[in-house]
Order: structure tokens, then C-alpha cells, then sequence
């Protein structure tokens, strides 16, 4: 009944686990069948998680419910999102920071890499050089599909409120201005991409976003966003829709409204030649440059060298890559130079400055001060600072620096970061001690955290590591002792229980036997007559017959010792030195024990009972004692066995008598004991065996080595 049950068991546990993994397979394959259509729900995107978002190109930075991208580097994208993704909707909020550019949503994308237009999906967006709402399919080059004037036009730094919807190959954008007033538009791309993830694109221009919603789009969503009109099948457009032909006044008319406004000054001084002016008079200057950071200081560069502006005065909010005039007062410091009180007009967008690879000895000569960088360094440890700054301490070449950026948003980047980590960093160069407090020579402010590459991670042989694996070696090695003690116990237990089915075989045969033929002589003699010949060989043989009894019942006694763990080897020694001397009233048996009693391996207890118990046999059998002593003595790290006689002895020179003691010797050996025998004629004779205990397990191990090389040697 109960094998049934077992095996009924089984069945049941086995078709509850093919179930399970039926279940998972089922759920790996369909889950995104069921959800490739779109999200299961209408759902806000959190815009604070950026560890959800990957950056192609851009300086991205999330604060107050915002993301920004503070470059005008052309083609810059943020992605999220799964990418079997189909018919869905992304809304958010769009701001453009500067001009002469375009910003939007990215719906359907797939292979992004750094670069314009390096994907492959759909972008939807407001572009204010052209004063239009564009749609367009991106395949590592631009198709534009649509662009329809927005009414009343596009500012920069206005919200705009951009839907941007895809359900099987329609598509279909709107974009409402704060007035109210709102523009769409709507195709058909016959070919269309079927799926991908989302996300945001800026082309020239810096841009933020807020309040980015997404959800499984419908066709009636569709039909709401059209009004029903069927979209128009997809084609490049030359011209913004609803523009007439030939009008190309309404395009250019930005380009010639800023060529008029943002004119510059012939007087513009390079950046490197503000060196040559008087160090104590502060002069009135104006210096042209492509704006490298924004915050907390801002930083412009030109061809020859870069410098900082406090006190600026911008007539319009900057952007990394903005090329700007700079009005104000120079002041020359230590390595670059200053200008203060100043006024900042935006010339034109453009592309970010490129930064310079150097080293960090080369950093910290000062020559590079306020420019855009590019070093490399290994992570030494990272602080947090006042306002959401992260503080990284590196070192290149035994040459130590300090990098600041923001970590708003960044905190599982911010763990991911290892001490030890070789990193790449971007960003501008400042040998200011209000950034380096005097501990390094210079430090980096980097734009945003994704100007901060992991190279390699560290290197596995750190101390941490090490120690974890001297750990892992020590309980591994533990383990492994355990187990060789844990078989030695079990093997020692399977030869006691062999000795006692030994013992009684014995018993029951060969001992009863002598029992048996002894009542039988004894019979005979009887019988027999006194006087007869026969009757002197029967006590002859009535003697043998004794004797030979007398040597299997010890023979027995010593297959079958007292259990060990129970009695203790003290106990079990005192116990078998009786039985041998029974019915020898001349010898007297003392015990004694020194040390802390403490328990003994089995293996090396019934090892030593072994030996003792020879060494007992032998001063009963040879030496004909008055007094048999047996001590026990716990060392340190070993126990002592010693059993001694008053007996007749023997001489130790020469070769010893008998196999008893070489089987002494080759039991002690087996555990790694030293057996002592100190004997003379007439003197008696000295057992001492000292076995080590543990934890001298290794060094018995070690002992029993040498032996066995030694006797190799010897060629035994």
C-alpha cells in the first residue's frame, strides 16, 4: 500500500511540473502575442526612472517632472519601450529650446544607433524653421510624409501638446498650441513598419518633454483623430502642406528674420588672445564661441581655447552647441579666463564642439582649462553632494581628478557603478578650486551622466574578491573534511558491524566446537581406567582444548569490543584487560586518565583499543606480569595511550618477535600515531602509542604521507 502511494505520488508530482512548464512556455509565447498590439492599458511613463530610457547622442536630464536634452547635436534620441510593440499612442508635451530645428515623438523604432536619422520607425514633431507639424519614416535617411503649417506658428519655449498615433499602416499626428488652436495631419504608408518602441528625437535643437502618456490605440481612436477622413497615401512632400506653389517667402522667412537680428561684431576677440591683457585693469571685451555647458557655470569655447561667464545676461535660454557673443568684462586667472557682467546673444545653433582627448597628466598642466575633454580614469570611490551631484574620485597614471555630475534620476546607474571601473568621461575641464577643494589638480563637470561610459569593469583580483575566495576555499576544504570523516565513520562502522557478525560466526562455531570436544574428552576421561596409557594424553589433549578455547573466546573479545561512543576508551580498555586476566588472580589491572576528556574520532579510537588490546595480550600471554597499568592521556592536540607491565620484557635489538607488533606498527600508521615500545629482559615492557586528534586531521594526513614516501624509497 505504501509503494502504490509512493509511485501514485510521483505521477502526480511529475504531471504538476510538466503543467508548470506547459504553462511557462505558453506564457513566453503568447504574452507578447497578446500584448504586441499595444500597451494593456492607458498608462503615464514615468520620466524619472531613467535606468527604463537608452540615450542615442544628446545631453539628457530629468528634473522637476521634466526630460531635456540641453544640446543642439543633430538627430539626438531617448527610447523606451518594448519592441514588439504595434498599434498604440504616445501624447506629451514638446518645448523647443532653440531655433532652426525640429522636435518630437518616436513611435515604431527599431537598430537605433548614434547618428541623424540611425533607425528605423516613424518621428513626428514641430519644426519652427519651416514653421510646420512633420511626419516622416526614418531608415537610416529621412522620407518626409508630411509637413502642414501650424497655426498661429511655432515658438520656441512654448508647450505644445503632440499626439502621435499608429494603429496597422495609418498614421496620424496633432499638435495643439496654447491657444488652443489645433493642427493634425494623417497618412497611409503602404509598407509600413509594423512595430517597435518609442521615444524622443531632437534635430539641431535642444527640447524638452512633460507629461507623456501612452496607450493601445483603436480604430476608433484613429477615426477620432481624422475625423473620419481616410489618410492620404504616403509621399515625400517638397513643400509644407498648405503652402502654395512657388511660396518660398513663408519657408525662409526665420532664416532672414535671424540673419537680420543676428549680426555680429567684427571686434570679436579669440578666445586665447585675452591672455595678452593687463592682469590689473578689467577690460570690456567681446569673444565669439559655441556654448559647451550651461550649468552651473556657463562655458563657451572657440578654435583657440575656452572660457567661463558668470553673471551672464542671455537674451535667450542657451543650449550646448548654441554659437553665441559674449559682452563683458575679462579677467585673467591662473589658466583661462573669465567674463563677468555679461551680455550673451545667440548667433546661430549649431553643432556641438567635438572634446579633446587627453590625459589626465596632460589635464593637469592647466592647459586645457575650461575646454571640452575627453579622459579616461579609474572609478577610486564615488560621494553624494548637495543638490543631487554625484562626486567621482579617479585616477590615470598615479594622476588623481575629480568628476561632478547630476545623478537625478540615475540612482540604479549610480549602483551599477563599481569602484575599480575603468570610465570615459566628457566634459569640461576646470583647474578652479571651488571644484577640486585643493585635493585634486583639476576636476571634470560632466553635462549629464550620459557623457560618463564604463570602458571595463574591475578587475576580479581585488581584495573583496580574494577574500571571498580564501572563504570559499576554507568552507569548500571544511566540506570536503567533513565528508572524508563522514565516510571514514561510515566505513569504520560497516567493519565493527562485520567484526561482530565475525564474532558471532565464531561463537557459535568455533567456540562451542572446543566447548564441545572438552565435554567429550572429559567423558573419556571418566571412562577411562586409571592407570591406562591413554589416560595421560587425554589430559594432554583436555589441556589444548582449554587453551585453544581460552585464545578463540579472547580472539572473540577482541572482534567484539564494547561499543566505543557509549563507554569511552578508558571504560572499554579497563573492561577487555579483565577479561583477559580473568580467572589470573596474581595480575592486577590499574587505570588511569590525564587531561580535559574530550571525544575521539571512532576511526582513531577503535585503532588504539586495537592496539591496546595486543599490547594487553601480549604481557598475559608472554611476559607473566604482576601488575598491568593502562593510561590515557589527552594532549593539546593528541591522545596518549600507554600500557605497561612488570613482566619478564624482551630485548628490542635485533629483529622483534612475532607479527603482534608489526601489526601495532602498521595500525598506528594508518592513522598517523607514533608507537613507542620501551622493553628489557627482566625490566617489563612500555606501550605508548600518541595519536593526533583533531584539528591535527591535516598534519596526521601530512605524517601518513612521508611514511608512505619513505617507505617507497626504501623500496617496502
Amino acid at each position: 500500500m505504501k509503494a502504490i502511494f509512493t509511485k501514485r505520488s510521483l505521477i502526480i508530482a511529475g504531471l504538476a511540473v510538466a503543467a508548470m512548464a506547459l504553462l511557462a512556455i505558453c506564457a513566453a509565447f503568447l504574452l507578447p502575442s497578446i500584448v504586441r498590439r499595444g500597451p494593456l492599458s492607458a498608462q503615464r511613463v514615468s520620466l524619472a526612472k531613467q535606468d527604463d530610457w537608452q540615450a542615442f547622442g544628446g545631453t539628457w536630464q530629468y528634473a522637476d517632472g521634466v526630460m531635456q536634452n540641453n544640446s543642439d547635436e543633430r538627430g539626438a534620441k531617448l527610447m523606451s519601450g518594448p519592441t514588439y510593440w504595434s498599434n498604440y499612442s504616445i501624447e506629451a508635451d514638446v518645448l523647443l529650446l532653440g531655433q532652426y530645428g525640429d522636435a518630437g515623438l518616436i513611435i515604431r523604432s527599431t537598430d537605433e544607433e548614434e547618428g541623424v536619422d540611425a533607425y528605423h520607425g516613424y518621428m513626428a514633431g514641430l519644426r519652427d524653421l519651416d514653421n510646420t507639424l512633420i511626419l516622416g519614416r526614418a531608415d537610416y535617411g529621412w522620407r518626409e510624409y508630411a509637413a502642414k503649417l501650424v497655426t498661429p506658428r511655432v515658438y520656441a519655449q512654448q508647450w505644445y501638446h503632440v499626439k502621435f498615433l499608429a494603429y496597422g499602416c495609418d498614421l496620424a499626428v496633432s499638435a495643439t498650441a496654447p491657444d488652443g488652436q489645433t493642427t493634425s495631419v494623417a497618412v497611409e504608408d503602404p509598407g509600413c513598419l509594423t512595430e517597435g518602441r518609442f521615444g524622443f528625437k531632437s534635430y539641431n535643437t535642444g527640447a524638452e518633454w512633460r507629461n507623456v502618456e501612452i496607450r493601445k490605440a483603436t480604430r476608433q481612436d484613429l477615426v477620432a483623430m481624422t475625423g473620419g477622413v481616410a489618410p492620404a497615401i504616403a509621399t515625400p512632400d517638397a513643400l509644407p502642406m498648405g503652402a502654395a506653389p512657388g511660396s518660398y517667402d513663408h519657408y525662409f522667412e526665420p532664416i532672414q528674420r535671424d540673419l537680420l537680428a543676428h549680426h555680429t561684431d567684427v571686434n570679436a576677440q579669440p578666445i586665447s588672445s585675452l591672455r595678452l591683457l593687463s592682469p590689473d585693469v578689467p577690460a570690456s571685451v567681446t569673444v565669439h564661441g559655441v556654448v559647451t555647458l550651461t550649468s552651473p557655470v556657463l562655458f563657451v569655447q572657440d578654435s583657440t581655447g575656452g572660457l567661463a561667464i558668470t553673471d551672464s545676461h542671455p537674451h535667450a535660454p542657451l543650449q550646448i552647441g548654441d554659437e553665441v557673443e559674449a559682452k563683458g568684462d575679462a579677467e585673467l586667472h591662473d589658466f583661462s579666463s573669465r567674463l563677468r557682467n555679461a551680455n550673451v546673444r545667440l548667433l546661430w545653433s549649431h553643432t556641438p564642439v567635438p572634446p579633446v582627448a587627453v590625459t589626465a597628466a596632460q589635464a593637469a598642466t592647466g592647459a586645457f582649462d575650461a575646454q571640452y575633454v575627453e579622459i579616461q580614469g579609474r572609478l577610486e570611490h564615488k560621494d553624494e553632494a548637495p543638490g543631487h551631484t554625484l562626486v567621482l574620485t579617479l585616477d590615470e597614471a598615479s594622476q588623481s581628478f575629480l568628476a561632478i555630475v547630476s545623478e537625478a534620476g540615475q540612482e540604479q546607474r549610480l549602483r551599477a557603478l563599481k569602484e575599480k571601473s575603468l570610465l570615459r568621461l566628457r566634459g569640461i575641464c576646470v583647474v578652479d578650486s571651488n571644484y577640486t577643494h585643493d585635493l585634486t589638480s583639476f576636476a571634470l563637470l560632466l553635462p549629464s551622466f550620459n557623457d560618463l561610459e564604463v570602458v571595463e569593469g574591475p578587475p576580479w583580483w581585488s581584495a573583496g574578491h580574494i577574500v571571498a575566495m580564501v572563504i570559499g576555499l576554507l568552507l569548500l576544504a571544511l566540506a570536503g573534511l567533513s565528508c572524508y570523516v563522514l565516510i571514514e565513520r561510515w566505513r569504520m562502522q560497516a567493519v565493527l558491524e562485520e567484526r561482530g557478525r565475525l564474532a558471532h560466526e565464531m561463537h557459535d562455531t568455533l567456540a562451542q566446537s572446543f566447548a564441545g570436544l572438552g565435554f567429550q574428552l572429559e567423558a573419556i576421561r571418566e571412562d577411562a581406567n586409571e592407570g591406562s596409557n591413554i589416560v595421560p594424553q587425554l589430559d594432554v589433549a583436555r589441556l589444548m582444548v582449554r587453551n585453544s578455547h581460552e585464545e578463540a573466546r579472547r580472539s572473540i573479545a577482541m572482534l567484539r569490543p564494547e561499543n566505543l561512543e557509549s563507554v569511552g576508551l578508558l571504560r572499554a580498555m579497563e573492561n577487555c584487560a579483565h577479561r583477559m586476566v580473568n580467572g589470573t588472580s596474581s595480575i592486577t589491572v590499574r587505570v588511569s586518565s590525564e587531561g580535559n576528556e574530550r571525544a575521539i574520532p571512532l576511526r582513531i579510537s577503535d585503532t588504539l583499543m586495537r592496539i591496546g588490546q595486543e599490547a594487553i595480550a601480549n604481557a598475559v600471554r608472554h611476559a607473566h606480569p604482576a601488575h598491568l597499568g593502562i593510561s590515557l592521556n589527552y594532549l593539546k592536540s593528541a591522545v596518549e595511550l600507554a600500557v605497561e607491565d612488570d613482566g619478564n620484557g624482551f630485548s628490542l635489538t635485533g629483529e622483534l618477535p612475532g607479527f603482534g607488533i608489526s601489526g601495532m606498527h602498521k595500525r598506528a600508521d594508518s592513522i598517523g600515531a607514533t608507537l613507542t615500545i620501551q622493553s628489557a629482559p627482566g625490566a617489563g615492557t612500555r606501550f605508548c602509542v600518541r595519536a593526533p586528534t583533531p584539528p591535527s586531521l591535516v598534519r596526521a594526513f601530512w605524517i601518513r604521507m612521508q611514511k608512505y614516501w619513505k617507505r617507497r624509497s626504501d623500496g617496502r
